[in-house]
């Protein structure tokens, strides 16, 4: 059991640590960093249209205040 144990764990690592090389982890790093900067750009994509629908949001309420007002003041002729 003890020759198991000193030969299986040491074993266990070098296996191990060319299983997941370094060449293995840049890949892994590129890919990362790929999915990084399309989910930002992406991200950049949501905010301008999230920043068009608000500006158009405020122009449509400006414009019912606006409506609503002259509404007001043609009944208030009437």
């Amino acid at each position: 059991m003890h020759d198991v144990v000193v030969v299986g764990i040491p074993l266990s690592a070098i296996l191990a640590g060319i299983l997941f090389s370094r060449s293995d982890s840049k890949d892994l790093r590129g890919e990362v960093k790929d999915l990084r900067s399309e989910m930002l750009a992406r991200f950049s994509k949501v905010e301008d249209h999230l920043g068009r629908i608000d500006a158009d949001l405020r122009q449509f309420y400006h414009l019912t205040g606006k409506l609503e007002a002259r509404m007001d003041s043609l009944d208030k002729r009437s």
